[in-house]
């Protein structure tokens, strides 16, 4: 192999390890800080380095892909998956780049066997890494591509010999079809799978022993029709009709019998989701009692240790106890036992959470996150359902947590000294008809942008472990998913009801990033102009540009600028990318001051605060 891709590897490997740097619990504001520094002027070191491999070797290899014979391809390839590997993650990004690069190799060499790996590894590093909440999104188009000319090649299935080209054949068959349900394209995805089970749906419960790809495929296509029809039963589970019913029953009777008759070959997704589906299924069709779903539920629980944090395991701690609240509240049946379930329940998957090590990653934990959050929303109230996203977002990952702290602060510096020089300003924000009811109702804006700084990257959860924030430039594919986070964010905090004052933090969340004047920035379809929050909007900007600007440790990759530096920019940019109402109050000596102590003495503290969540908690919890 290549000198430079052992090294590469390495470089990787080790800082990935040194992801959490030289912390452990019981230190001092201090000690975390220089914990911190020195990790930091290792990083940078290491990015050094990988730069100039990448630059040196790296990308010329990739830019001139078409001359590099067979074994350099495979040597790509080794280090594209290990780069990418779901356990690690050392580098999603730059595997996804070498990926294409190796389609790119493999059309022009017209080899088949190679463009449907390429297609379906391209399509997968994507789903994983780079796809946000929104159905619509730019990702999904690029995943549908790779998924869809995968299976082009589906009729010559019995052309290839190798069991691996077969495999990603189906593969590409299976995530196309997920795709398609996602896209609400049922009837689509539903032909798509019509098409395939005629060759072999017959043999499945026959004795004929079928490959693997074959199994794995059937049993996505089940899946995810299953999911389809539990759409509708969980938008109203007790208006569902009896045919529903039964089909949702047939199906995880199907599902089930799959799995446990080739249990061997789906040992690695573990048996706890197809025990839930036909437990679920039985529920729903009456077969079973809600206190009998609980009791299966809490008996498999049992059979995990505390400290098993497998996927299996967090799926049984966490989610199912998620579809436990969710029926209670949902049910007309159980709606007299309704708070007394969800409150026993919540508490108990909230301490799952919390005994969560900070060695499981924020991208591990996301899923359930946003089940909690998207699904559950009519249980907790704003301030509950803010307060949980919090926890398990921003605070699982330090930098990211002491960058909201002390958005946070900066954001109360700037609305403290606007409402005092220029209260006219919140004038139509929150319903505020005049200056001086702006005065009078200080302290609600100020606790709302306060919220709003802590909370204006939650969006951020599925991908602030990953080591490629830190190291060097970004890819479009890292850019884009960067740029989908306001909308991400928005997504976990969205609710069904319309109550008063939640609507304030969506359209801060979702516009911290724009320009004051909408010219620039992302989202690019959200207009701030027509958010009555508005100046809150600008506030958090301001205050996100002064923190991510000046911050020295959670970005290594790029050097931080000064404080005048940036308040220089932000008067300089009055009535473009920033608000000329916070522009002139930054021209006040005695604010500048004040922000300039913030992004010293505070944001040590914030670090402090960040590392004590991330540990003493955490260990108070596992105790």
């Amino acid at each position: 192999m290549y000198d430079f891709l052992v090294e590469l590897q390495t470089d990787y490997e080790q800082i990935a390890l040194n992801q959490m740097g030289r912390l452990e619990p019981g230190l001092s504001a201090d000690e975390v800080m220089a914990s911190f520094e020195k990790t930091v002027v290792e990083r940078r070191i290491f990015h050094k380095k990988i730069d100039g491999l990448l630059q040196e070797h790296l990308y010329p290899m990739l830019d001139n892909i078409e001359g590099i014979s067979d074994q350099d391809e495979e040597e790509l390839y080794a280090t594209a998956q290990k780069l990418s590997s779901y356990a690690t993650r050392l580098d999603p990004g730059l595997a996804l780049k070498i990926y294409q690069a190796l389609l790119l190799w493999a059309r022009k060499k017209q080899d088949e066997a190679k463009t449907i790996r390429y297609l379906y590894w391209c399509g997968i590093t994507t789903f994983f890494f780079f796809r946000g909440q929104n159905q619509n999104s730019e990702q999904d188009d690029k995943i549908i591509s790779y998924f869809e000319e995968g299976v082009t090649y589906r009729d010559r299935y019995h052309t290839y010999t190798d069991p691996e080209t077969r495999q990603y054949i189906h593969r590409c068959l299976g995530n196309l079809s997920m795709m398609l349900y996602y896209r609400d394209e049922s009837e689509r995805a539903m032909a798509l799978e019509e098409s395939s089970f005629s060759y072999w749906n017959g043999l499945l419960f026959s004795g004929i022993d079928l490959d693997f790809p074959w199994l794995n495929y059937f049993l996505a296509c089940l899946l995810h029709r299953r999911a389809y029809l539990m759409t509708t039963a969980h938008k109203d589970p007790d208006s569902a009709t009896k045919t529903e019913l039964r089909d949702i029953l047939e199906i995880s009777i199907i599902i089930n019998k799959l799995y446990y008759k080739n249990i061997e070959a789906f040992s690695v997704f573990g048996g706890t989701r197809y025990e839930f589906i036909l437990w679920e299924a039985q529920f729903l069709s009456g077969l079973i009692s809600f206190d009998h779903l609980y009791e299966n539920i809490y008996r498999k629980k049992a059979e995990f240790k505390d400290d098993d944090y497998s996927s299996d395991a967090m799926y049984v701690k966490i989610q199912l106890n998620s579809y436990l609240m969710f029926y209670a509240a949902k049910m007309r049946k159980l709606r007299d036992r309704k708070d007394e379930i969800i409150a026993a329940i919540a508490k108990d998957s909230i301490e799952a959470f919390s005994r969560l090590p900070m060695t499981v990653s924020p991208s591990s934990v996301s899923e359930h996150v946003q089940f909690f959050a998207k699904n559950l929303s009519d249980i907790f109230d704003p301030a509950e359902q803010m307060d949980f996203i919090l926890k398990m977002t921003t605070f699982r990952h330090i930098p990211t947590y002491a960058h909201s702290i002390i958005v946070g602060k900066i954001s109360v510096c700037l609305t403290k000294h606007l409402i005092e020089k220029n209260p006219g300003c919140f004038t139509g924000c929150m319903g505020i008809a005049s200056a001086d009811e702006a005065i009078l109702r200080a302290d609600e804006i100020i606790r709302i942008v306060e919220i709003a700084g802590l909370c204006h990257d939650i969006g951020k959860i599925s991908y602030i472990s990953n080591p490629f924030m830190h190291t060097r430039v970004l890819t479009a594919e890292e850019s884009s998913i960067i740029k989908g986070h306001p909308n991400d964010g928005v997504g976990l905090l969205v609710r069904d009801d319309d109550i008063h004052g939640n609507d304030a933090y969506l359209d801060i969340i979702r516009g911290h990033h724009r320009y004051y004047d909408n010219s620039g920035g992302y989202p690019e379809d959200f207009d701030t102009g027509t958010s009555s929050y508005k100046i809150l909007i600008d506030v958090i900007a301001a205050a996100n540009s002064l923190e991510a600007g000046t911050d020295g440790i959670g970005k290594t990759y790029t050097e931080p600028k000064t404080a005048d530096e940036i308040i220089s920019e932000i008067i300089t940019g009055a009535g473009v990318r920033y608000s000329p109402h916070i522009a002139e109050v930054l021209k006040d000596d005695s604010v500048t001051a004040e922000i300039r102590r913030i992004l010293d003495i505070d944001r040590r503290e914030a670090y402090h605060t960040a590392y004590l969540h991330a540990w003493e908690e955490n260990s108070a919890g596992c105790a």
